[in-house]
């Protein structure tokens, strides 16, 4: 009988919000995310879609390493012979990456970029995650327009 209340008490325990069950954030990112939205938000608050219909997906898993990849429409103007030269808007990186479970924000510490000047570099961002939807703001960046944040919207990608 006492086995049958221990095992009730941790359900009930479990089912409430806040409690030492539930999953911490660097748990709940582990897996495979693929990219449903991503715009550019500029320091005015404008927000910019520079990739079109882009496509892409990020990726986390449990020892601490990811990748993320993120492409635009195709631009005529980046046409080129080299199939090793992209021809559309391009976002690559990987490497490793640490949570704050605190402040909701996992550091990106790039191996690579497709972008040179990202490698080596650390970015933050700020998670907020909803059952299998995350939304991620990006650390400022500049471009030709000005100082931005990246808003991404992801969802979990199906199991194969």
């Amino acid at each position: 009988m006492n086995v049958l209340r221990v095992f009730a008490m941790l359900g009930l325990a479990c089912a409430l919000p806040g409690m030492v069950c539930a999953q911490s954030l660097k748990s709940a990112i582990v897996g495979t995310w693929a990219l449903t939205a991503v715009v550019d938000q500029y320091e005015g608050g404008e927000k910019v879609n520079n990739w079109g219909t882009a496509k892409g997906s990020l990726a986390f898993d449990a020892a601490g390493r990811f990748s993320q990849i993120i492409v635009g429409d195709v631009q005529p103007a980046l046409k080129s012979p080299d199939p090793r030269k992209p021809d559309a808007p391009l976002v690559a990186y990987y490497g490793t990456y640490r949570v704050d479970e605190a402040t909701k924000t996992v550091t990106l510490n790039l191996d690579a970029a497709s972008w040179s000047p990202r490698a080596g570099t650390s970015q933050s961002v700020v998670v907020d995650l909803k059952g299998d939807v995350m939304s991620i703001a990006g650390s400022p960046r500049k471009d030709q327009r000005g100082t931005f944040r990246p808003r991404l919207e992801l969802k979990r990608a199906a199991s194969m």
